[in-house]
């Protein structure tokens, strides 16, 4: 899911392999990401690549150098024009730590947090609680 980056800042980047991990992505990945945007009406999103490893931490404005490559690289780089309208991809990552995740989706019960361009939310931190993974490893091996 995660690997180790060293672009990264963070004290803590969070790395799990598996050994079946399609069998997580198609069981409880892919549904919880569409149960979640489903949610917000939002049919176009994309995660960002599983090569890309960063935390909370590492949009730390105090380095507006590193804050602007990371925000650059993972969100904003595909913004475009199509005719007289921009379009705005929606990115996410799936996060192990809870604490990148302050809001809880009503409809969904899902946690997640957002970056915002202007209003327009164009990042979402989702989280999958590990439990959770154990569980759809254990079901059906």
């Amino acid at each position: 899911m995660i690997e180790f980056s060293s672009k990264s800042k963070s004290q803590f980047v969070g790395y799990f392999g598996v050994k079946n991990v399609e069998k997580i992505k198609r069981e409880l990945i892919l549904p919880t990401v569409e149960n979640f945007f489903v949610a917000r009406n939002i049919q176009s999103f994309k995660p960002i690549d599983e090569s890309a490893a960063f935390a909370d931490l590492d949009f730390d404005r105090k380095n507006f150098d590193d804050f602007f490559a990371h925000f650059y690289e993972f969100i904003v780089d595909g913004i475009h024009k199509n005719g007289d309208k921009v379009e705005i991809p929606v990115t996410y990552c799936i996060t192990l730590d809870e604490t990148n995740c302050s809001k809880t989706c009503e409809q969904t019960q899902i946690r997640y947090d957002e970056i915002l361009l202007f209003d327009t939310p164009v990042f979402y931190f989702i989280y999958v609680d590990v439990k959770d993974i154990f569980s759809c490893l254990r079901a059906n091996p």
